[in-house]
């Protein structure tokens, strides 16, 4: 286990700026918040679809683009952040919250 401090507010309300996280080593599912690296930086959004070679990856705000990653950049699987940090629930929760910043941005 790792753990990462957070950077950046595309998480809020479930990971804040500044917050130390806990990552658990191996393959996050559709769902989970995963820490991985992307452009010489760790990054924690959530997994939006599994592929065999790695997953393509989304912000719960909506500002960011879905961008793939392999899996030798993930570093794993937050653990906490509560019910909705992972799996259906939180693929749920960051569809919504991706839908609602879709229609009034200015949020």
């Amino acid at each position: 286990m790792k753990v990462f401090r957070l950077e950046g507010s595309s998480m809020l309300p479930l990971f804040r700026p500044g917050q130390a996280v806990a990552v658990a080593p191996g393959r996050p599912g559709a769902g989970d918040c995963a820490v991985y690296v992307y452009g010489g930086r760790n990054l924690l959004h959530r997994v939006a679809e599994v592929c065999p070679g790695g997953a393509v990856f989304v912000d719960d705000a909506g500002r960011l683009e879905p961008h793939y990653v392999s899996w030798a950049e993930v570093r794993g699987t937050v653990l906490g952040g509560g019910p909705l940090a992972a799996g259906l629930p939180g693929l749920w929760y960051a569809r919504l919250r991706r839908a609602l910043y879709a229609a009034n941005p200015f949020n």
